[in-house]
């Protein structure tokens, strides 16, 4: 999805660092590149492991995502040829699937 579909990667970063504000940490975007593309769980948890921070991955999961889906509302848009690759798809009879390692909300927010 990420990547293929929609960009949200600099979204879900901003939430992230917003999120660990939050907390009362400093990051930075360049701490997250490391860990993109492997779910929210290491993306997050790598992070806190860098900067020798303790959390609950679940906790800080579930406000980063709750800060993501503030962020994006009408910001996000489907990467150039997305719509008329899965049109072609359609139209030549072909099923379609979705694979990603993002949780199941930020899949529904960024459907």
């Amino acid at each position: 999805m990420d990547g293929v579909l929609v960009d949200s990667e600099p979204f879900i970063c901003k939430a992230a660092i917003m999120m660990f504000e939050e907390l009362g940490i400093q990051v930075l975007p360049e701490d997250f590149q490391p860990f993109v593309g492997m779910g929210e769980n290491r993306y997050i948890g790598g992070v806190a492991e860098l900067h020798k921070i303790n959390v609950n991955i679940e906790f800080v999961k579930a406000r980063t995502y709750k800060i993501y889906e503030k962020i994006v509302s009408g910001r996000l848009s489907p990467l150039p040829g997305a719509h008329e690759f899965m049109a072609k798809c359609r139209n030549r009879g072909f099923r379609l699937a979705l694979a990603t390692s993002a949780d199941r909300i930020k899949m529904e927010v960024n459907l």
